[in-house]
């Protein structure tokens, strides 16, 4: 169980403690016999109130969970770009090609040692926005010596500018997050729709806080399921660095530098 789980079912275990004192309070100070007359009045009023939050959150988490998987695909995107770049530079000249593939390497792994702790920070690399402009340097500059080696770059640089559409995207996506002015109008909405649990008399005052505590439970966990996904980058709910990762296994698989020679048997 990570940390940031940790300390979302502690702040949902007092959420819930709170309300349930909340509901012995308000019992203290008001009788359900009072309670029940108003039934009438508090009935409707809460289905309204509980029927505007559940739309409001319901609306949150799923765009909270959209917007993880464009993170998630954003990312797969970008490493799969990289891998077509590695392997185009098969088809250039011995120089260009080990160059270029060294450059691929070493930015894969900038991303996952340097820049990817970064992301939680909502920061990036400057070592690997270097070597990422090295990378376009090296695709631009290269000039063809026949037919064969412009189409390759042709490729080269279609590839390339997919993998920097991909890593714009993923920079975006650090500040894509909810405002806090979302923030605070969906705890106020939160509280609202326990508060009106309070407002109905129930003779058995276990039962009725059965009910608010459950109640407080749903809502809570919908809370925290949103603050989850809110953030791809960030959270034990997070997009790993897993297709890079993959992307270094196959290249050091597949190309020795010391060698300049790919090997016959591919391991995954």
């Amino acid at each position: 169980m990570g940390f940031y789980t940790l300390l979302g079912l502690v702040c949902i275990f007092t959420t819930v403690v709170i309300a349930v004192g909340g509901l012995l309070a308000v019992r203290r100070w008001i009788q359900a016999t009072d309670l029940k007359v108003h039934h009438d009045v508090t009935d409707p009023l809460s289905q309204v109130v509980g029927m505007m939050f559940a739309v409001l959150i319901g609306f949150m988490v799923s765009d909270a969970m959209q917007r993880f998987e464009e993170a998630r695909a954003t990312v797969q995107q970008e490493a799969a770009s990289l891998a077509d770049i590695f392997n185009l530079a098969g088809g250039l000249p011995d120089a260009t090609k080990n160059q270029l593939r060294s450059t691929c390497v070493t930015y894969a792994e900038q991303i996952v040692n340097s820049e990817w702790p970064l992301l939680s920070q909502k920061k990036i690399s400057v070592p690997t926005i270097k070597t990422y402009r090295t990378l376009w340097q090296e695709c631009i500059s290269f000039r063809p010596g026949d037919q064969a080696e412009s189409n390759i770059q042709q490729v080269l640089l279609g590839a390339l500018t997919d993998m920097s559409d991909a890593r714009r995207l993923r920079i975006e996506a650090l500040h894509n997050g909810l405002p806090l002015a979302l923030w605070w109008v969906l705890l106020a909405g939160g509280l609202a729709t326990i508060i009106f649990t309070y407002f109905f008399g129930i003779k058995n005052t276990k039962l009725q806080v059965v009910m608010t505590a459950i109640v407080t439970l749903v809502i809570c966990l919908n809370i925290f399921l949103l603050a989850s996904f809110d953030d791809p980058f960030c959270g034990d709910v997070m997009v790993h660095p897993s297709a890079f990762e993959a992307d270094l296994m196959m290249f050091k698989t597949q190309w020795d530098p010391s060698k300049d020679s790919v090997q016959d048997e591919v391991k995954p």
